[in-house]
């Protein structure tokens, strides 16, 4: 599914948050939302997904207004991952993850592979609220998984802030995956060295508020030095390793270039 953002302006009430922001992304393909704190991040994913109506431009999915899609056409195509998954009732984990399929035929055979794929096997039977926030955030994922469709659209909003590192990785692995597949991902981030090393893209925002797109394009295009430091107010330096390849420096923070991996 193509993301296609022309000229979006939000505002919540008087408050502006987004400006004129112009961006694609293409099916197949992972994108990488940065952009400091308070610059719309969530509010664009939002918009992204239809959950709200931008007050002037509009946002396409394959060439439709996405705040038309509704009921089943929507589940089927579109997945969401927020930033905090909220389940007040004691349901288990599994329970949450069949929840992915609600608007859909259930189908229990994708939700088992969805639990088996985020490693939550072992606590399946487990109530959601009594997991660790990381473990939430996998069940949130595997949610998501277990009611996309082949060629649709997961949108995720930082959802691997609070997982351990060897979860995260296996979570970036698997957004690869389903990329590879068709899917498109569209991941808001504050991590840029993992945004270099899983994207292939990226929409870069600043300001705030209003936010405003500083550029969108590949992640090597995107992640110049002098931009980033513009935007995130510390140094960036490409350096060249003894081992080959370049590393981009920003204090104790290291991205690989995408273009020597």
């Amino acid at each position: 599914m193509s993301i296609t953002v022309r000229n979006l302006s939000f505002s919540y009430g008087r408050l502006p948050v987004l400006e004129q922001v112009s961006a694609e992304a293409e099916a197949g393909r992972i994108t990488a939302l940065l952009g400091p704190n308070a610059v719309g991040k969530s509010t664009l994913l939002r918009c992204v997904i239809g959950a709200l109506r931008p007050g002037a431009g509009e946002v396409l999915l394959d060439g439709r207004p996405a705040h038309r899609l509704r009921g089943r056409r929507i589940a089927r195509r579109i997945a969401y991952v927020p930033q905090r998954s909220v389940v007040s009732a004691a349901f288990t984990v599994r329970e949450v993850v069949r929840l992915g399929r609600y608007a859909l035929e259930m189908d229990e055979k994708r939700v088992d592979e969805a639990i088996e794929r985020l490693e939550l096997t072992e606590v399946s039977e487990r109530p959601y609220p009594a997991l660790s926030v990381g473990q939430q955030q996998r069940v949130a994922l595997a949610r998501a998984v277990a009611q996309l469709a082949v060629r649709g659209l997961l949108v995720l909003d930082e959802p691997m802030a609070a997982m351990d590192l060897r979860h995260a990785h296996n979570c970036f692995s698997l957004l690869r995956r389903l990329a590879d597949q068709g899917v498109t991902v569209l991941i808001a981030m504050h991590d840029i060295s993992a945004a270099a090393t899983i994207a292939d893209d990226a929409w870069l925002l600043a300001g705030g508020p209003p936010g405003r797109l500083v550029a969108a394009g590949t992640v090597a295009e995107v992640m110049e030095p002098d931009r980033l430091e513009d935007v995130f107010g510390l140094g960036f330096e490409w350096v060249q390793r003894p081992s080959g390849g370049r590393v981009l420096l920003a204090g104790t923070c290291s991205v690989v270039d995408p273009g020597t991996m």
